[in-house]
């Protein structure tokens, strides 16, 4: 899968501090199917500002395909928008 600057369904959570957490999200693959994918680990996260966008920028483990994936979730605060951004664990599909 082909996975660089996806849009994603997000179901997320919100703690009383204001701290944002992807718990999961759905996704179309390849074929027009819908996948649904559950977050496992948040490995690491951190606000960013890209190209003066502010966003989070989410580390995550996720079983995709069988096996545990390493990837990355940004949320878009002005417009409030997830995408999956790239897998970290070296094989794109």
């Amino acid at each position: 899968m082909d996975a660089a600057n996806r849009p994603v369904e997000m179901i997320a959570t919100c703690s009383p501090d204001g701290t944002l957490l992807p718990a999961r999200f759905r996704l179309e693959g390849e074929e027009g199917e819908r996948l649904t994918v559950r977050i496992r680990k948040i490995r690491h996260s951190e606000e960013i500002s890209y190209r003066g966008i502010e966003a989070f920028r989410f580390d995550c483990l996720a079983l995709m395909g069988g096996r545990l994936r390493l990837f990355e979730l940004r949320y878009t605060v002005r417009s409030h928008r997830w995408v999956f951004w790239r897998f970290l664990d070296g094989d794109g599909g």
